[in-house]
């Protein structure tokens, strides 16, 4: 946004602009570019409860800048009816992203910026505001909390205690028992008071649902402060009561130690603007490393360049890569991965799927501590499928969890080359997890025709999905056992992944449709296309011919393919993001990675970015009446690492003006798909 023409004059237009940030523990802040909650999971301050359940708590803040003339709103918000109250967002002069959220506001002579930034590790978010130019002006900034989970409505209720200690400097809200309690540090005074907004309006939920309902906010108190001309104002809320006690123990403040809240906070920027330096620097050097050897790898000349193929100038590695970042959470002494933002589910298989865009960064720590903590909860060659968010036990009712497993192992394996780490910690759990489905366990056997199977609708099927992964296991473990000097063991598994590449083109092929079927039952054929089918091509080797490859990538893009994602199934109105990135390393990879495919793919990427899809991907778009695609509020860490993954890996490293007309062209082609 702008001032003039670009400042929406209502809040709509400026909904589909979200941001999202996360603190490495499962914690969130969000919310949209007009400063407005479009959403339930919309929060300042979403931290997690034990075994990482999410408790939604700081929902917003209502600012009013206190002029001679009276009162001016600067916050923003719906309300029952469709009515905007306050308006604050017509004073936003601009917002920006980078390096976390930040809105200029004109009220009258004076120019504010608000910004929001959170605190690593810990569940804690800074509310600045500083004075830019213009005559000073008082600012009241008022708190407005809720206690529920990330995707429920709260009412007005007498069980919300409010504030119970107000100290200088320092409030602290009580919700109740079973919730983590606020405090909220600040450089005003507080002036206390026990009041409810009531039917506030979450318009996006209400598109995504056919029906509004309303939430009920409460206020404990306003803050007060002047802004003068170099003055900040701020507000620090989090659920840990000592929070600058811990920041202390972590020395993350250095001697002198800060003597105010606002030196507190300029340390905390200082120290967060620094991480988020080195690892744009990591992100950059990494993949241009891995984009120099996949140029070299596919005879590139360009491979040969003195210059970078990545920089900093690149239009999507640094944002892609710290969307990435944003799902990896530490849990105790292991390195997880959530699925989507908001919201703390830990998803084990998502993980193992991100292990190689990690690698395209050379992120080989964090993959390696990944693969670890999953490995270490193997049970009869089965991996978690999800932790309980009751108790964090882990839960195994998937087959794929321990093939990805595999797969990523395989990928750290040979990009790394940190085979001691493959031989003396990994290679055992992986050949458990071969033997374990070879012989049987639970859930997974091999049947009569030697193709794995898993129960489906009370029988036993042969999933090509499932199938896939094994094949591509046998392949990866024929290599890790030639890598760790078992070569009779590598043999073995090649011979396996061979014959089974003849079993799985004999039964789960769909000569009629030219593509896989889901499966083969007791009852016979069962027919259906999957975005999962892709992988048949995009996991190296190919498990299918050349011709069927092609025939495979052709149905796939034709019943499932939109440049927002892969539909789950034909004439489906949801596509995820995170499947693009196996359809269209396929797409590539049919036509050996000729120009016009990867002008295309560049088309169809333009059309993700002209969406915002560079510092954060969407879990989901949905299809609108209207044949609109609008995202579903959402965020996919795993659907970053794949876009990454193919920017860096598949395409070739390009100008930017390099077949930039065609790009633009087929974007604008496509974005009706």
């Amino acid at each position: 946004m702008r001032n003039g023409q670009d400042v929406p004059s209502t809040l709509d237009p400026a909904l589909s602009d979200e941001w999202l940030l996360a603190n490495g523990i499962g914690g969130t802040a969000s919310g949209t570019a007009a400063g407005a909650c479009a959403r339930r999971t919309h929060a300042l301050l979403t931290a997690t409860r034990d075994h990482a359940r999410p408790v939604t708590l700081l929902l917003r803040v209502d600012e009013r800048a206190l002029t001679p003339s009276g009162p001016v709103e600067l916050g923003a918000a719906f309300m029952a009816g469709g009515a905007q109250r306050p308006t604050g967002h017509r004073l936003i002069e601009s917002f920006r992203r980078e390096p976390w959220p930040a809105w200029r506001y004109r009220v009258g002579e004076t120019k504010v910026e608000k910004s929001v930034m959170m605190v690593d590790g810990h569940h804690a978010v800074i509310i600045g505001y500083r004075h830019l130019e213009g005559p000073a002006l008082r600012l009241s900034v008022s708190p407005l909390v809720a206690a529920r989970d990330l995707h429920s409505i709260q009412r007005e209720h007498a069980g919300l205690r409010g504030v119970s200690q107000g100290l200088p400097g320092r409030v602290r809200i009580e919700f109740g028992a079973d919730d983590p309690p606020l405090t909220v540090w600040h450089n005003g005074a507080f002036l206390p008071a026990r009041l409810w907004h009531r039917q506030v309006h979450y318009p996006l939920d209400a598109v995504d649902s056919g029906a509004p309902e309303y939430e009920d906010v409460f206020v404990p108190g306003h803050i007060e402060g002047g802004l003068g001309p170099g003055e900040s104002m701020f507000l620090v809320a989090s659920t840990e009561s000592d929070l600058f006690r811990a920041l202390a123990a972590e020395d993350r403040f250095a001697a002198p130690p800060p003597r105010s809240l606002a030196e507190c906070v300029q340390v905390l920027e200082s120290e967060k603007r620094a991480r988020l330096a080195v690892h744009a620097a990591r992100a950059v050097t990494g993949a241009d490393f891995t984009a120099r050897q996949a140029a070299a790898a596919h005879g590139r000349e360009i491979a040969r360049r003195r210059a970078p193929l990545v920089d900093h100038a690149h239009p999507w590695v640094t944002g892609l890569a710290a969307a990435l970042e944003s799902g990896l959470v530490a849990r105790g002494a292991r390195l997880g991965f959530l699925g989507t933002l908001p919201g703390a589910a830990e998803s084990p298989i998502a993980a193992l799927r991100a292990v190689p865009a990690l690698v395209a960064l050379r992120s080989f720590d964090d993959a390696r501590q990944v693969l670890a903590g999953i490995a270490e909860y193997l049970d009869e060659g089965l991996a978690p499928s999800a932790f309980a968010p009751e108790d964090g036990t882990p839960l195994y009712d998937s087959a794929e969890t321990a093939l990805w497993l595999v797969a990523a192992a395989d990928v750290y394996a040979r990009r790394s080359e940190d085979m001691d780490y493959v031989r003396d910690v990994l290679y055992g759990p992986l050949e458990s997890i071969m033997q374990y489905y070879r012989g049987g366990t639970r859930g997974v056997r091999a049947g009569d025709s030697g193709l794995l199977e898993t129960p489906e609708n009370g029988a036993w099927v042969a999933r090509a999905d499932l199938n896939i992964l094994w094949y591509h296991a046998l392949v990866a473990m024929a290599q890790l056992a030639r890598l760790t000097g078992r070569r009779e063991n590598g043999a073995f598994y090649l011979a396996w992944a061979r014959a089974h590449q003849t079993r799985f083109h004999d039964a789960l092929w769909d000569v009629r449709r030219g593509a896989l079927l889901h499966g083969v039952g007791p009852a016979g054929d069962i027919p259906g296309i999957e975005p999962a089918h892709a992988l048949a091509v995009s996991l190296a080797p190919a498990l299918v011919t050349p011709d069927r490859a092609a025939s495979l990538v052709d149905a796939l893009e034709r019943e499932l393919f939109t440049p927002y994602g892969m539909l789950d199934e034909p004439g489906g109105t949801v596509a995820r993001p995170e499947a693009l990135g196996a359809f269209l390393t396929a797409y590539l990879r049919v036509a050996n990675r000729d120009v016009a495919a990867q002008v295309r793919v560049r088309g169809w990427l333009e059309t993700l970015r002209t969406r915002g899809v560079v510092s954060g991907v969407p879990g989901a778009f949905r299809l609108a009446r209207d044949g609109s695609w609008s995202a579903d509020g959402t965020w996919s860490p795993l659907a970053a690492g794949e876009l990454l993954r193919v920017v860096v890996e598949e395409l070739d490293p390009a100008d930017a003006t390099l077949g930039a007309e065609d790009v633009i062209a087929l974007a604008a082609a496509d974005s009706a798909r």
